[in-house]
């Protein structure tokens, strides 16, 4: 955990430094794709279930303040479905977040760091019974832009997100790839 705080705070000062030299040259970004969530504290609590999240995906809208810096918005979803005995629980977590990002434009090449504050919605169906909480929710992350077609690109990011229920933190790592598009 330590090593990944340290690796997001050096990507976010050389983000920033860079930032000053190249100015993007759309101001608005918009990316949409697939999400891979794992959920930690299911893996932890329950071995004989598996705790990634195979179907899932992401949305997000940012635009730039001022040279290398902006805000970003995101809405997601994660499902999963456990097999046991006599029923097949549905498993599935929603998240609407926003927050700064730096981000480092160049070409073709743009690699972001960001940080999203929000409220996350989990679900849980059993026997057809269903529980849902709401919680805050904090995902630090980061990513590459890669551009191939002037306004047209690729997205990889990785996320750390952390869910607080309860005083507990439920962590959640998430690995996505997107489309995305600059206006």
């Amino acid at each position: 955990m330590r090593f990944s705080l340290l690796a997001l705070l050096v990507l976010a000062a050389s983000a920033a430094s860079a930032a000053a030299q190249t100015a993007p040259s759309w101001r608005y970004d918009v990316a949409a794709g697939y999400a891979l969530m794992r959920d930690q504290d299911l893996a932890n609590n329950n071995p004989d279930i598996a705790a990634n999240f195979p179907a899932g995906w992401m949305a997000t809208v940012g635009g730039n303040l001022w040279s290398g810096l902006g805000v970003v918005g995101e809405v997601s979803g994660s499902y999963k479905t456990v097999s046991i005995p006599g029923d097949q629980p549905k498993l599935r977590v929603y998240t609407f977040l926003a927050g700064p990002r730096i981000k480092r434009s160049s070409s073709s090449i743009a690699p972001f760091v960001q940080v999203l504050f929000g409220a996350a919605r989990a679900s849980t169906s059993v026997l057809n019974i269903t529980e849902t909480v709401n919680d805050f929710a904090y995902q630090p992350g980061a990513g590459l832009d890669l551009y191939f077609s002037g306004r047209l690109g690729f997205r990889i990011e990785g996320d750390y997100r952390i869910i607080r229920s309860e005083g507990i933190n439920s962590k959640e790592p998430r690995f996505t790839l997107a489309a995305v598009f600059g206006f």
